[in-house]
């Protein structure tokens, strides 16, 4: 698998585990809120949470790199 499809699987992955996670989060605590503003609510949330992903190349080969807002140490996959 190329580096690029690997690094689009992974940000994907942790974009919908964490718009599930927050949207259902949202509805708990408000219950009667429109379906539409939930959805863009947390579309906008999870889009700020999200990780940055840079792919990196190196004599080596490609690396992946994760950034998230709040860490300041970035995640390295090959």
């Amino acid at each position: 698998m190329k580096t690029k499809t690997k690094a689009s699987l992974y940000i994907f992955l942790i974009f919908f585990v964490t718009y599930i996670v927050i949207r259902f989060c949202i509805q708990w605590v408000f219950s009667d809120i429109n379906l539409y503003l939930l959805s863009a609510v947390a579309a906008a949330i999870t889009v700020i949470l999200s990780p940055q992903r840079r792919i990196v190349k190196k004599q080596s080969g490609d690396q992946i790199q994760l950034k998230w807002l709040f860490s300041k140490k970035v995640i390295i996959l090959k």
